[in-house]
């Protein structure tokens, strides 16, 4: 890997060999401001010219690929995992919100439009708009006919759900902390069919006659295509539809994801994990996300730099043609720079919750007499513990891992990079004592490692 280099006046440079910044760093010309990845700033002037360093990015529902690269040949490569459990952090708040307020507080009536991101305003002028459209009265009114852009189109259209624009504010904020002087970025522009995707020969009217065509819901289409029999026994009787996968886990009521069982096989499967026979069921959520929020992405990379897009046929095209394994860290190097040729380490970056948060009880204790004033229900919830944070980066006992959290007064449990606990090798608990704990650096939404091995598509 290249050491990143910041001029004196906070600019960034064009990165060094790991033997130059040892030099620098010797002599005192330079120090360290990071560690992952290793970047140094000069401490004397210097010339600030770069090079052209174009960024390529390989957009995911989960693992998203992004790569510099300048000249042929690779600066930087990262892999991004993002969050997933926005939403359903997002409802839990919401549940422990209004269950609050419905003990605690009088009827209050529902309130809409009080939030900043369904706040009505003008997408020409920026002032007020009706709530249910995106445009000024007086922009409508104007002769040069701007409104033309935007009638008819709803404010609701342009909303971003929470859970998708976190995903793509993690990827912009990324990017903006890239340790190079960025020239022009790259993005791979994604268009999904999938009614196309579940039937590649579907043309014309096809696109209107869905698997409801002629059935009331799913279940009774799901009743007909399994000629109302069970797909284990062949019961005929108590018939139910069968998730394959859980609605909980992301599954769907696609008929894909539907089987018939009877109640009793049903039973057998939840309980005693009875085999179901093979049905191949698709998921599009990832792609789903990835679309969903494309534009919302283009638009804020644009501010950064200036932005061209690219499609995935292309990319692998080149890919195929320079013999390179697929991953999103090397779809991202060939979106960069088509006969550039990534190198096998990177850094691996994982976006955590930075803050554990406890709103209020889940279940709430009637009949209390005093007000609950000793019970501490944030003790479980510490974010900072004599010097250290949650996620920071340290060594225990010759290993390398990350907080995951605190327990007592003095202690903390460490993951390494897999998940697994680091601990005492000489006791069964997995507590550390903060004492015997290292701190190397400091993280907060971010967690960031180096891979030496080539990276997986997922």
């Amino acid at each position: 890997m290249k050491v990143y280099v910041k001029s004196q006046s906070g600019k960034w440079l064009m990165p060094t060999n790991p033997a130059n910044a040892r030099i620098l760093l010797k002599k005192g010309k330079a120090k360290v401001l990071q560690r992952t990845p290793f970047v140094i700033q000069l401490l004397y002037e210097t010339t600030e010219h770069v090079q052209t360093v174009t960024v390529g990015i390989d957009d995911g529902g989960i693992q998203v690929g992004i790569a510099a690269v300048s000249r042929g040949k690779v600066l930087f490569q990262e892999e991004l995992t993002l969050r997933s459990d926005i939403k359903s952090k997002l409802d839990t708040r919401r549940q422990y919100r209004r269950s609050r307020r419905y003990r605690k507080t009088r009827y209050r009536k529902a309130r809409f439009l009080n939030k900043k991101q369904s706040l009505p305003t003008c997408k020409v002028c920026g002032g007020n708009a009706p709530a249910s459209q995106v445009i000024c009265r007086s922009c409508l009114n104007r002769a040069d006919g701007v409104h033309q852009k935007y009638a008819g189109i709803k404010k609701s259209m342009f909303r971003i759900p929470p859970s998708i624009r976190a995903k793509k504010d993690a990827i912009i904020r990324v990017v903006k902390q890239m340790p190079l002087p960025i020239s022009r970025i790259v993005l791979e522009d994604l268009y999904f069919d999938f009614q196309a995707m579940e039937n590649p020969d579907i043309s014309g009217e096809q696109y209107q006659h869905g698997d409801l065509l002629y059935h009331k819901n799913f279940k009774q289409a799901c009743l007909v295509r399994d000629k109302f029999r069970c797909r284990v026994c062949g019961a005929q009787t108590k018939l139910q539809c069968h998730h394959i996968r859980p609605r909980a886990k992301g599954g769907t009521d696609k008929l894909s994801n539907l089987m018939t069982l009877c109640d009793v096989c049903h039973d057998r499967h939840h309980k005693e994990r009875l085999q179901l026979p093979k049905q191949k069921s698709s998921f599009y959520m990832s792609a789903a996300h990835v679309q969903q929020g494309k534009h919302y992405l283009q638009r804020e990379l644009s501010k950064t730099a200036p932005l061209s897009t690219t499609f995935g046929y292309i990319t692998g095209h080149h890919r195929n043609r320079a013999g390179i394994e697929k991953s999103h860290v090397n779809d991202a190097v060939v979106i960069a720079d088509k006969k550039a040729i990534p190198f096998d380490g990177y850094i691996k970056t994982n976006h955590v919750q930075s803050r554990k948060r406890s709103l209020h009880e889940s279940t709430a204790r009637k009949g209390r007499k005093s007000p609950n004033r000793t019970q501490n229900r944030n003790n479980k919830n510490v974010f900072t513990l004599k010097g250290f944070t949650r996620w920071d980066t340290v060594q225990y006992k010759g290993c390398v891992g990350f907080i995951s959290g605190f327990t007592g007064r003095s202690s903390c449990r460490i993951i390494d990079i897999h998940g697994e606990y680091i601990k005492n090798p000489e006791k069964k608990y997995t507590q550390v004592n903060l004492r015997e704990v290292r701190k190397i650096h400091g993280n907060r939404s971010t967690v960031r490692y180096y891979a030496n091995s080539s990276p997986t598509e997922s």
